[in-house]
């Protein structure tokens, strides 16, 4: 099939639209690939400030999102003793609060740096690591063309630097301003292989507990020498506090790090017990009392409190035995909007029962059902009783 013949409207087209600014030409020229002008001096172009009206000023600015996280302001109700281990670690069955709980205690360091673990975490993605990000050359009125970072037009090049993991975030903000606090929360420890993802920042869960000669309390008892790319970007950027070596690494005791797991998640890997023993654990447990708990839901055809459904369902996974308590139900397993709805309550709170923690045993726990579908005719949007009377 042959190219369709060159239009003789088309350099007026651009002329136009590039008058209208809806184009920018970048100063350069190329070869015409195809059609009638191959082979001839083209004009490069690239989107102008009628299509991105601020392509203009970000060229002429820079951007450097990488140091966004600085621009954050301190809480202005932030403490640097926070009352707390500098390493915690939550956790219990779904719904048990472990997340509000670090939340809201949380809500008094003057920063928080958020990370969620899951199955493909690396350590490059929390830590940090060299990244391939694009730059672009952009015309410099006839001197040497200057380059500059993403969210710019331009004609795109490619370079390799150090972006920052939550890690990386909380550790600069942390020794920038020792006399605040800095928490990094993450969720779903477990979900990652958590010493994998550590990687060798793992030695600094070690923080000094007694007094040592030099070492304040609270800092990572020994000092690293991160992978060649961290170490030369701290080195760089002169992060850095009194207590650590230039491209070294050492915990300042104002950085907490705080984190949520669920060890019977269908996604969670074993956690080693070198790794857990760096952490001040708690447990939350599946028959607390929840801030809604006198609720009423549907069941049966009548009502009765969300407590006593609840202790309902923990009772007979207690009675049939081996199923992990981490798997029982919580207190806030399921909010004060979902449990109004009888057909979310069924796909959430009796979907998960059937498919994440009975399986096979699903028809022996429910009354009257071979099926998910016979549970859900049984529920009949909370005029059944699929758990037997109350």
């Amino acid at each position: 099939m042959s190219s369709p013949p060159l239009s003789p409207q088309k350099p007026a087209v651009i002329k136009k639209v590039a008058s209208d600014g809806y184009i920018l030409g970048t100063g350069r020229t190329t070869r015409a690939k195809s059609g009638p002008r191959k082979g001839a001096p083209t004009t490069e172009y690239t989107f102008g400030p009628e299509i991105s009206p601020d392509s203009i000023d970000i060229a002429l600015q820079g951007s450097d999102s990488d140091w966004s996280y600085l621009e954050d302001q301190p809480s202005p109700n932030g403490t640097k003793e926070l009352g707390f281990p500098l390493q915690r670690l939550l956790h219990g069955c779904p719904g048990s609060g472990k997340s509000y709980k670090l939340e809201e205690q949380a809500s008094k360091a003057h920063w928080v740096i958020r990370a969620v673990f899951h199955p493909e975490t690396r350590y490059s993605d929390f830590v940090g690591g060299l990244r391939p990000v694009s730059i672009y050359r952009v015309p410099n009125e006839g001197e040497a063309p200057r380059f500059i970072g993403a969210k710019v037009p331009g004609e795109p090049y490619v370079q390799y630097t150090v972006q920052p993991g939550a890690m990386l975030k909380a550790y600069h903000l942390a020794c920038d301003n020792p006399d605040k606090s800095v928490v990094l929360l993450i969720e779903e420890l477990s979900r990652a292989v958590a010493a994998h993802v550590f990687g060798d920042t793992l030695q600094l869960l070690d923080r000094v507990d007694t007094e040592k000669a030099g070492i304040p309390l609270g800092y990572s008892e020994y000092e690293i020498e991160p992978r060649a790319d961290i170490s030369a970007w701290l080195s760089m950027h002169s992060i850095v506090h009194k207590h650590v070596r230039p491209g070294r690494m050492r915990f300042p005791n104002n950085l907490y790090i705080w984190a949520t797991m669920n060890r019977s998640d269908q996604n969670a890997r074993q956690l080693d017990a070198a790794f857990l023993r760096r952490w001040d654990k708690e447990y939350l447990s599946y028959d607390a009392k929840c801030g809604y708990d006198d609720m009423k839901v549907v069941y049966g055809g009548g009502q009765v409190t969300w407590e006593k459904l609840r202790e309902a369902v923990n009772k007979k996974l207690i009675s049939i035995g081996g199923v992990p308590e981490d798997k029982f139900i919580g207190p806030y397993f399921l909010s004060p909007t979902k449990l109004k709805n009888p057909n979310v309550l069924a796909e959430d709170l009796w979907g998960y029962l059937w498919s994440d923690v009975l399986k096979a045993r699903a028809t022996t726990f429910f009354v009257g059902t071979q099926t998910f579908s016979d549970l859900l005719k049984v529920w009949n949007q909370g005029q059944g009783a699929p758990l037997g009377d109350l």
